[in-house]
């Protein structure tokens, strides 16, 4: 039987990730904020001018719902091919994808191919996103959120500042921060940083946490985001809905930065428990309003569900770390669900906006079918994914920490137990460490600190070890352990037996 997860006495912590002090100011600004933080950004900016270069608005939904449908494709595809795309020549193939794509995407944008040029943007979003995701899942948390923060500011200004220009000036603009992306991707490739150990497909497959609730959270999201098209179709003029989405997506950063100098638990909570309630709250009203109305809804809404997608970016990020999951496949599996999401989304509010302007009684319907889907995956999502909080919070009591006490002095039976149902049951590394880690009676802000993880994601990680053991609290854990019967040749191997009685004799 292997043991290697859970015979040591003392978990050892990982090494402090890139961001942890100031003397990794330079990696967290230009690596991550600049080279992936602005690509990123940049795709959704040739989207955006992709949609504004359109013909006609059946046009343009085409072209939204295409750069979303390819995103996923080529997520699902960097999945399969995890293996490959993690060695060598993989990563420069990477590279090598990441600047065609983005260049090929500025080119068919400048000769009036606004299909193409989404969809290449596309491409080249899943390859940024693959090229920086070992740098990603090495950063601390501050520094995470710091470069999700100012992506999706560094968009909200650029909207702002393009939508006021001309097509080619606002062309120009673009090329030329692309084109330092590209340049910023060729030296990122060349720094020798120093990454964890590379995880195979299979790998990562097997520590992956399945959880339905989680693909639920990301439907949810990328379906909620296909609503901000809703904006080019109240009749305002492009460069009117371009201001409108460009402030909304800003404030969302400006907001998230705010945030998370205050109670981070408390604010995410909130915002990860009332997705379906501000879809109905901002939606339903949407055909009963002025257009002046509308439009602001729309952009209460489009700010909403962005700052929703920046702490779901920051968990993707941080599972793939704490669980010790390659970047390449975790990105390509919720990924792909994420960009499905907007996908449907962007279809059911595409035909929805162009019905209304023969029949505004369509926008009530579609508000309604989405208000109802989104509360349908929220239900998913609370009830699949998180446990009533008291379970994990509730602190050890006199006798439970007596009992813990009295174990101690049994811990060579105890590590055969732990080591036995750990094996049993499949418990995942990370979970392998935690279950130790609570079995001396630690919580879960002790997991925190150690491991560098929001309290959230402690959270999760300790309810799915009750989850597969099939408990609901501390208590029920130290009996589940307990009542782990040991083989007879393993328990008396060693003079286990004999070991037992001493200690206990003690």
């Amino acid at each position: 039987m292997d043991t290697s997860y859970s015979c040591e006495d003392v978990c050892e912590a990982p090494a402090k990730p890139i961001g942890e002090n100031g003397g990794d100011f330079e990696a967290v600004l230009v690596d991550g904020c600049l080279g992936f933080g602005v690509g990123v950004g940049n795709a959704a900016l040739i989207l955006v001018a992709a949609l504004c270069a359109s013909p006609g608005l059946v046009h343009g939904s085409v072209v939204a719902v295409s750069m979303a449908l390819v995103a996923a494709v080529a997520l699902r595809a960097g999945q399969l091919a995890c293996d490959a795309l993690q060695s060598g020549a993989g990563r420069r193939a990477t590279l090598a994808v990441q600047t065609i794509a983005s260049l090929a995407a500025m080119g068919a944008l400048g000769f009036g191919l606004p299909l193409a040029a989404a969809s290449l943007a596309g491409v080249g979003v899943v390859a940024t996103a693959f090229l920086y995701g070992r740098f990603l899942e090495r950063l601390a948390r501050r520094a995470l959120m710091l470069v999700f923060d100012l992506a999706f500011m560094y968009v909200g200004v650029m909207l702002l500042v393009l939508s006021q220009m001309g097509f080619w000036y606002a062309y120009a603009m673009l090329f030329v921060a692309v084109a330092l992306c590209a340049a910023l991707s060729l030296l990122f490739s060349r720094k020798p940083y120093r990454y964890s150990d590379l995880v195979g497909a299979e790998d990562s497959k097997r520590r992956s946490i399945k959880v339905k609730g989680n693909n639920h959270t990301l439907l949810m999201l990328g379906f909620m985001l296909g609503g901000s098209l809703l904006a080019f179709f109240l009749g305002y003029p492009p460069d009117v809905a371009l201001v409108a989405l460009g402030a909304s997506v800003g404030l969302a950063g400006i907001f998230s930065l705010l945030l998370e100098q205050t109670d981070e638990r408390t604010y995410k909570e909130a915002l990860k428990k009332s997705p379906a309630f501000a879809a109905a709250l901002l939606l339903l009203p949407l055909p009963a309003v002025p257009s002046e109305v509308q439009l602001g809804l729309v952009c209460l809404y489009t700010c909403f569900v962005s700052l929703n997608v920046i702490v779901l970016l920051n968990a993707v990020v941080e599972t793939s770390r704490f669980d010790m999951i390659s970047p390449v496949w975790l990105f390509g599996q919720e990924g792909s669900v994420f960009f499905a999401g907007i996908f449907a989304g962007g279809v059911l509010f595409s035909v929805g906006g162009l019905a209304s302007e023969g029949s505004p009684s369509a926008l009530y319907a579609t508000c309604v079918a989405a208000a109802v889907v989104c509360a349908w995956m929220q239900i998913r999502v609370n009830y699949q994914i998180y446990p009533f909080e008291p379970v994990i919070e509730t602190g050890l009591d006199d006798e439970t920490r007596a009992h813990l006490e009295y174990e101690g002095q049994r811990k060579t039976l105890w590590q055969q137990k732990r080591a036995i149902a750990c094996e049993r049951y499949g418990l995942s590394p990370r979970e392998r460490e935690i279950l130790q880690i609570l079995l001396k009676g630690r919580d879960a802000k002790y997991i925190t600190d150690t491991f560098y993880i929001s309290q959230s994601t402690a959270k999760t990680h300790i309810y799915n070890i009750y989850r597969k053991f099939g408990i609901h609290s501390r208590q029920e854990l130290l009996d589940f352990i307990e009542d782990i019967e040991v083989p007879v040749d393993e328990e008396a191997s060693g003079g286990l037996s004999e070991q037992v009685s001493a200690s206990s004799a003690l």
